[in-house]
């Protein structure tokens, strides 16, 4: 009896949660939307966040092997939903940017990685500056 009242809710929440997906990623604008923002904090399991609320946040994608490529915020979410199809998931991290690095970077509060193996540090420098160059 019990499980004959779950289900309904576990389906209700799936299918929100693929609706949330599917208004994800429409355009390559930095500033997280409220839906891209709900859906990451609930994507991200609390280890890979770090504390880190996505909400209101303006985001940096970088893929490579070491974060050398800047990546799309749509092509970032295409992947998940192409992997989510498939009952995967991307494999990604957040990099915080403190106050300063957020000042230099033209306003940038997190840098979002996918299929990055390591991210250096020095990568990171690299990469505010290269934003700071593009202002």
């Amino acid at each position: 009896m019990h499980l004959i009242r779950i289900l309904p809710i576990l389906f209700v929440s799936i299918n929100l949660s693929g609706q949330n997906l599917s208004s994800c990623g429409i355009d390559d604008n930095p500033n997280l939307s409220t839906i891209e923002s709900e859906f990451l904090n609930s994507y991200m399991s609390p280890d890979q966040r770090k504390g880190f609320d996505f909400t209101g946040k303006k985001a940096l994608f970088v893929t490579g092997s070491t974060g050398q490529i800047r990546g799309r915020k749509s092509v970032y979410f295409d992947g998940i939903k192409v992997l989510d199809k498939k009952g995967d998931r991307i494999a990604t991290s957040i990099v915080a940017l403190n106050d300063r690095e957020k000042a230099a970077s033209g306003g940038y509060d997190v840098i979002i990685t996918y299929w990055v193996k390591y991210l250096p540090n020095h990568r990171k420098r690299k990469i505010i500056k290269q934003l700071i160059a593009d202002l």
